[in-house]
């Protein structure tokens, strides 16, 4: 009896094992960086508090950064403006990427 209790335990463990192997999802989340903290001033960094998988689209935030003797630009996915450039309100793809880095990009005031 004891036997047949323990291969039926075993049995069970095995079923529970191999429906726990499902595909991982990656979720991505999008980060605002006010590209030179030490130059922002105020105004607090946007947060989009969505996950994100691979396929799906994001809604690019306005931007709530200030800093001194700047306007606001646009959003760069390269703090040197050299990439992707965005809007607020553009549409943003989401990759594989666990995280979006968006940079602020300022123009000096003359």
């Amino acid at each position: 009896m004891r036997k047949l209790l323990f291969l039926i335990v075993i049995l069970s463990l095995g079923i529970v094992i191999t429906s726990c192997e499902t595909q991982v999802t990656k979720h991505c989340r999008i980060i605002y960086d006010g590209n030179g903290t030490n130059e922002t001033i105020g105004g607090g960094r946007p947060v989009d508090p969505n996950n994100y998988t691979s396929g799906q689209e994001a809604v690019v935030l306005n931007n709530t950064f200030i800093k001194e003797g700047h306007t606001f630009k646009h959003w760069n996915t390269h703090w040197k403006d050299t990439d992707d450039s965005y809007n607020p309100g553009d549409k943003l793809p989401i990759t594989n990427d666990y995280f979006i880095h968006l940079y602020a990009i300022w123009e000096l005031i003359e």
